[in-house]
């Protein structure tokens, strides 16, 4: 995707907005302009990373991913196999359920910081290249999973071999 016209438009609107004001303000926004794009770039990325996100939440069957191309972000739609072709017996994309929606929940996007043990986070990065996806939105999908689980209420006898008990230790 050619971000370019998006920020000549700024760059036009930033000249348009000044057109009134005196020479010297004008030089300084002249300068500014090639400091601000790379600002608008990035913010720019930043939204269709988002968008990205949140339009693969919404799918079953599709992962949108985000990818640069050099300066240029190139969004890309994949389709994801059928949870029964993918041998986990757990879907691989899915959008919230009925079940996902709380009262209070407006649908916006968090931002977390976490921390994972360096092994752990390989082999998650490889479940999310195997399964087409960044990290990000395999973490996600994964989560979704984990609190729209049917059987997170069986207790601690649960017979997946990954959760033994509902105990979750370590720092996040």
């Amino acid at each position: 995707m050619d971000l370019h016209p998006y920020l000549t438009q700024v760059a036009h609107d930033l000249d348009r907005a000044t057109a009134l004001a005196d020479e010297p303000t004008r030089e300084v926004v002249g300068r500014l302009v090639p400091s601000v794009e790379t600002a608008v770039r990035s913010a720019l990325v930043q939204a269709l990373s988002d968008a990205a996100a949140s339009l693969t939440s919404e799918l079953e069957d599709a992962v949108v991913t985000v990818r640069m191309d050099g300066r240029d972000p190139v969004l890309e739609v994949r389709q994801v196999p059928a949870p029964a072709a993918s041998g986990t017996g757990a879907p691989l994309a899915t959008g919230p359920g009925p079940e996902a929606d709380t009262a209070g929940e407006d649908g916006g996007l968090a931002r977390v910081s976490l921390r994972l043990p360096e092994l752990l986070k390989e082999q998650a990065e490889g479940r999310a290249g195997a399964a087409g996806q960044s990290l990000n939105t395999w973490i996600v999908q994964a989560l979704r999973r984990a609190v729209t689980d049917r059987h997170a209420d069986a207790g601690p006898d649960r017979t997946t071999p990954y959760h033994r008990t509902r105990r979750v230790t370590g720092w996040a």
